[in-house]
């Protein structure tokens, strides 16, 4: 689908899905798939604008160790994430390093300067190559192997890192969550309707027919995990 700024001016062409995310976060992982899927669907039609909410600005540059700190998750939700990949047929490893994300965050909008299909293509690299390879994405030399793959020229993408000429718009992207009232991912906003935590394949496919059908109005309705 194409994706749409939040800046355009006029109403869309299509229903509008904005999904909040953070590359460390494993529920945002499970429903980019989900939205993933839910887009070849011919009978679904609707355009996302990917929102980066950058969880732990005050997170060591080289990250932490999980082995030391923990996931912050039971060990029952971290077989659902393992089971949940295998049920709906992504890959899916635990992470032995919780990043900082802001270099993979900039990687995005370095990406989404070069158009929408550019931006998907490198969004889905950077989540597989955390959570599906276990690769510390907080790594410039992990973010530049993907950068190169999609023909980003390093040189590019360090200088956005080291002049800092995406920090204003990932601020501005933040702000955006904040005046919704998050303050954590996964989110979606489809339509009117707020989704807060992660959400079965089937609850996000009845809110987007509802979007389609022109059924939702008013203003944005938080519906919390």
């Amino acid at each position: 689908m194409a994706e749409r700024h939040l800046h355009d001016d006029g109403a869309p062409e299509h229903p509008r899905v904005l999904i909040f995310f953070d590359y460390a976060c494993p529920f945002c992982y499970v429903d980019q798939h989900r939205f993933d899927t839910l887009e070849s669907d011919p009978d679904l039609v609707f355009d996302v604008v990917l929102v980066p909410f950058e969880l732990r600005p005050d997170m060591p540059g080289e990250g932490m160790d999980l082995s030391e700190i923990g996931t912050g998750h039971s060990d029952r939700v971290d077989d659902y994430l393992e089971r949940t990949a295998a049920k709906e047929g992504f890959p899916f490893s635990q992470p032995k390093v919780l990043p900082n994300t802001h270099k993979a965050l900039v990687l995005g909008e370095v990406a989404r300067d070069l158009g929408d299909a550019t931006h998907r293509v490198v969004h889905g690299a950077i989540f597989e190559a955390y959570f599906g390879r276990g690769h510390d994405i907080g790594s410039r030399d992990v973010l530049l192997e993907i950068a190169e793959e999609v023909g980003i020229e390093p040189r590019e993408l360090e200088n956005a890192w080291e002049q800092g000429t995406h920090d204003e718009r990932l601020h501005q992207f933040r702000h955006v969550a904040l005046h919704l009232g998050l303050d954590a991912t996964p989110a979606a906003l489809i339509c009117n309707e707020l989704f807060i935590g992660s959400r079965p394949a089937g609850v996000l496919r009845e809110a987007l027919e509802r979007c389609n059908t022109g059924r939702n109005t008013g203003s944005p309705e938080a519906v919390e995990s």
